[in-house]
């Protein structure tokens, strides 16, 4: 029988009971992070979208916790937090790419303080930051693919660099970024 100090136990195993009493006992708290940072958005879709998604983060992340119950309701309100805001932060990204569609010619390259602007738009401070432990060349090359939604081979033409250097550049960018995050969810944990 499922209970409150075993669940954890259960879950980690993944076992669906355990999943399932997550869901009777936190579900409220999990609804009402997420609608905290997208209700502006006006979309129960995209509401309902992201509950799933943090379950689902949650059951295949629950072995990676460590702690007892008060923990792990911390741990599941990051959990849910982080999945939220990366929900607005797409959502934003697009219709901002959709502006940027009507406002700017193809042909057009984008200033780096243009693309800081449009950053700045997204009220991501925390992005920002985490692209500060990167180097200005990099940086620009992860504002042309992920929030001008760009091609390698596009971003390899625009700043005359091959494919190829483009590729390692987003690879290691990447890898620094995930120590980072990383780095900054165990600080929210602990």
């Amino acid at each position: 029988m499922i209970t409150e100090k075993n669940f954890i136990t259960r879950l980690k195993k993944k076992k669906e009971d355990a999943m399932a009493y997550v869901i009777d006992e936190y579900l409220g708290l999990i609804k009402g992070i997420v609608v905290n940072k997208l209700g502006s958005q006006d979309d129960k879709g995209l509401i309902d979208e992201c509950i799933n998604d943090v379950l689902l983060n949650i059951w295949e992340n629950a072995s990676q916790f460590k702690g007892d119950q008060k923990d792990f309701r911390k741990w599941l309100s990051v959990v849910a937090k982080y999945t939220a805001v990366d929900y607005f932060r797409k959502r934003v990204r697009v219709e901002n790419k959709e502006q940027l569609t009507e406002s700017f010619s193809e042909t057009r390259v984008l200033s780096n303080d243009m693309l800081y602007e449009i950053i700045l738009k997204e009220d991501s401070e925390e992005l920002l930051s985490l692209l500060d432990c990167l180097s200005k060349d990099d940086r620009e090359i992860f504002i042309m693919k992920y929030f001008l939604d760009m091609q390698n081979i596009e971003i390899a033409e625009k700043l005359s660099m091959t494919k190829a250097a483009i590729d390692n550049r987003i690879y290691r960018g990447k890898q620094l970024l995930r120590k980072e995050v990383n780095f900054n969810l165990q600080e929210v944990v602990v």
